[in-house]
Order: structure tokens, then C-alpha cells, then sequence
């Protein structure tokens, strides 16, 4: 399908917990593509209970730029973009979690603050492609599906 977007990933999960809160996650590892060419990769950090509260919540990092043969992590940045169960919605907003998933891969030269995202003229690519993640890779289901709001029994 020309123009559209798709991911690639395998099953690989990770498990990490946060430096800052001690909470356990998963992460999970993915390739964007549009017209065959690879155009971002991305990490999801799956929490099942987020730091300042108790919602299930995942924390994508997507790196975009150039991943042609010859470039290098000059080429590339990334930035944090928080996503979670809203009733029968997806919320998202750009984050300031610290650490970089990339800094160990030497992937991207730097991480934009929430600040400097929302500003970016690569604002809209980075939320289109955290969408796509969160509506077609189905490892985040787990985190971002619907919740009853109804109490527990």
C-alpha cells in the first residue's frame, strides 16, 4: 500500500524497572516503515502501574531521521510520548522521562524535551507514528485498552 505506514517487530520482551519509582515494565522493540523504507524505530515501555498513579501506561521513544546506509546517530533524534487508556480512547502526550532507551545504542545524537517536541515542526510525524504504534502493534493492547470504570467487586 503506497504512502501508508507499517511496523515490523519480533516477540522479544525485556524486562527493566525505573530508576526513578522502582516500577517493573516491559519493553518491546519495533521498525516503522512508509513506502518500504525504514523511517523510525520505537520503544515501548510497558507499565502496568505508572509512576504517579496506578493506570497501566506505556512510554514510547521513537527515534526518526535518515537510517540510509552512511548515516549515523547525527542523523536521527527522539523523543518520549506517554500513552494511555482514556474510557475507550488513547491519550498521548510528549514526556521528559529521563533517560534515553537509545543512549546505550549510540541510535540518535539527542532526545527532545517534552518542551522542544510540542514545538518541533516534527511534532505531528512523532504523534502520527505513536499512533500507529498504539492502534497496530497489538503488544500494547495489554496497556491500552479500554478499563472499566466501574469498581471491582
Amino acid at each position: 500500500m503506497a504512502g501508508g505506514l507499517r511496523l515490523e517487530h519480533d516477540d522479544q520482551v525485556i524486562d527493566g524497572v525505573c530508576a526513578r519509582c522502582g516500577a517493573s515494565y516491559e519493553s518491546i522493540i519495533g521498525v516503522l516503515y512508509e513506502d518500504e523504507e525504514a523511517i523510525a524505530i520505537y520503544r515501548a515501555d510497558l507499565f502496568d502501574h505508572f509512576h504517579r498513579d496506578q493506570e497501566p501506561r506505556a512510554v514510547l521513544s521513537i527515534a526518526v531521521g535518515d537510517w540510509q546506509d552512511g548515516t549515523d546517530h547525527t542523523d536521527r533524534c527522539s523523543a518520549a510520548i506517554e500513552a494511555w487508556a482514556d474510557g475507550g480512547r488513547v491519550r498521548m502526550a510528549f514526556s521528559d522521562r529521563a533517560g534515553s532507551p537509545w543512549q546505550e545504542l549510540d541510535v540518535v545524537s539527542w532526545q527532545l524535551s517534552s518542551k522542544e517536541a510540542e514545538a518541533s515542526p516534527l511534532r505531528e510525524a512523532f504523534l502520527r507514528l505513536a499512533d500507529h504504534v498504539a492502534c497496530h502493534d497489538r503488544r500494547l493492547r495489554r496497556v491500552l485498552a479500554p478499563r472499566s470504570s466501574a469498581p471491582p467487586l
